[in-house]
């Protein structure tokens, strides 16, 4: 019987907090001594203990080639239950973190082809994955949909980097994702 994996707790510095869209923070935290932070894989989260009874998980964002800081993208909620608003309206540049993990329960899977769809905030754990399916090769296409193009993080960074790859479809201008569309036809052998 294996023995269960102990969760990885440590305390890190609030680098840097920037807007990244409307609504969309990034914080980028590193280590206070310069130790190298934990591994991870695309599609990896980790919790903020942000307070002791207030705890919420955020996908990473960044490079997990890069273990000298971990990112991740928060949106501000209108109806925030404490997580959002303690993350905007509190947490300050140069402030201690706890983080607990990194955990993954969304993996990338291996394909010969990938179609991502992301809708607003969705977008922050396709990231790492489309720089690693796009460092392999592999073809790939990203729809992103959300409510304005403003509030759309990181969408100048995708079309600068991967150009027409990149299809941006903010409600105000094209309505909802058409998904029954990008979905009728599925394609062998490539991960949706």
């Amino acid at each position: 019987m294996s023995t269960p994996r102990t969760e990885v707790e440590r305390d890190l510095v609030l680098e840097r907090k920037e807007t990244v869209a409307e609504g969309v923070v990034l914080l980028t935290l590193h280590d206070p001594e310069g130790r190298p932070l934990p591994e991870w894989e695309p599609g990896a989260h980790i919790d903020l203990m942000l307070k002791p009874d207030l705890v919420r998980q955020y996908s990473l964002c960044g490079n997990p080639g890069d273990r000298s800081r971990l990112e991740v993208a928060v949106l501000r909620e209108p109806e925030s239950r404490g997580g959002s608003s303690y993350v905007h309206d509190v947490l300050a540049e140069g402030e201690s973190v706890r983080i607990r993990g990194p955990r993954n329960n969304f993996p990338l899977e291996k394909a010969k082809r990938y179609l991502f769809i992301a809708g607003g905030i969705g977008i922050t754990p396709m990231l790492p994955m489309i720089a690693a399916v796009d460092a392999r090769g592999a073809d790939w296409s990203l729809v992103y949909g959300g409510r304005t193009r403003a509030s759309m993080a990181f969408r100048e960074d995708l079309q600068r980097s991967y150009g027409e790859r990149v299809s941006l479809r903010p409600q105000d201008e094209y309505g909802l994702l058409d998904l029954p569309s990008l979905l009728r036809k599925p394609q062998r052998r490539t991960a949706v």
